[in-house]
């Protein structure tokens, strides 16, 4: 533990430029997009954000907003990866900006596959307005989850003592809400899935399953 901690506090300067980067750019979606990411920051208890926001957004999410969040996703998840992997060593990767840099890479990867597989999916058997609304419910429960992992990550980074604790709690946080956001799928979404159960099934084998599969095989 005293040798993760070391390690952590040598690469504050690049970290501490990560979560900065995270922070101003969503000031600015504070700023330009007014009160849409406050709903975002409530859609585990309020389904507010999705009678506000659906039907505007479901067709397009490759705009400022999701395209924002996403890259926020991508920053937080990677960089708590990377203090996971710092503790547990999973994988003998650089424990520097650099390592940082490769856990990105392959975040990145298994998105692109999943979206990718999913779309291709969608498309050979005609359920793409089903697998829209399933990934936009799932891309909002995950920009809330994101945000509220945030601030227990700038707590695991900068205090020393309780480094391992916090780690801890950050984990067990980042399950807890990854079970309810399927949860609340499940029910929210409950018609739709029973009513195409095939595709659902197939859904979860493909996307879910499927390009984590082939990034674990990328790195065996």
């Amino acid at each position: 533990m005293f040798e993760a901690t070391k390690i952590i506090h040598q690469n504050n300067d690049w970290i501490t430029l990560v979560l900065l980067f995270v922070f101003i750019v969503l000031s600015l979606l504070k700023v330009i997009f007014k009160g849409r990411l406050s709903h975002v920051n409530t859609v585990f208890i309020s389904k507010k954000y999705f009678l506000t926001y659906f039907n505007k957004g479901k067709s397009n999410f490759l705009n400022g907003f999701h395209v924002s969040l996403f890259i926020v996703q991508l920053l937080v998840i990677s960089l708590l990866f990377y203090l996971i992997n710092i503790h547990f060593q999973f994988q003998p990767i650089s424990l520097n900006f650099r390592g940082y840099i490769l856990i990105i890479f392959w975040v990145s990867l298994y998105f692109s596959l999943r979206y990718l597989i999913g779309l291709l999916l969608a498309f050979l058997f005609n359920f793409k307005n089903e697998y829209n609304i399933l990934v936009y419910y799932k891309m909002s429960y995950f920009n809330n989850l994101i945000l509220w992992v945030l601030p227990f990550l700038v707590l695991t980074v900068y205090v020393d003592m309780y480094h391992k604790l916090l780690l801890n709690i950050t984990v067990s946080l980042v399950v807890i809400l990854l079970l309810l956001r399927y949860s609340l799928i499940l029910m929210n979404n409950k018609k739709l899935i029973f009513s195409n159960l095939f595709y659902f099934i197939l859904y979860i084998c493909a996307l879910e399953i499927a390009p984590l599969i082939i990034i674990l095989k990328l790195n065996i």
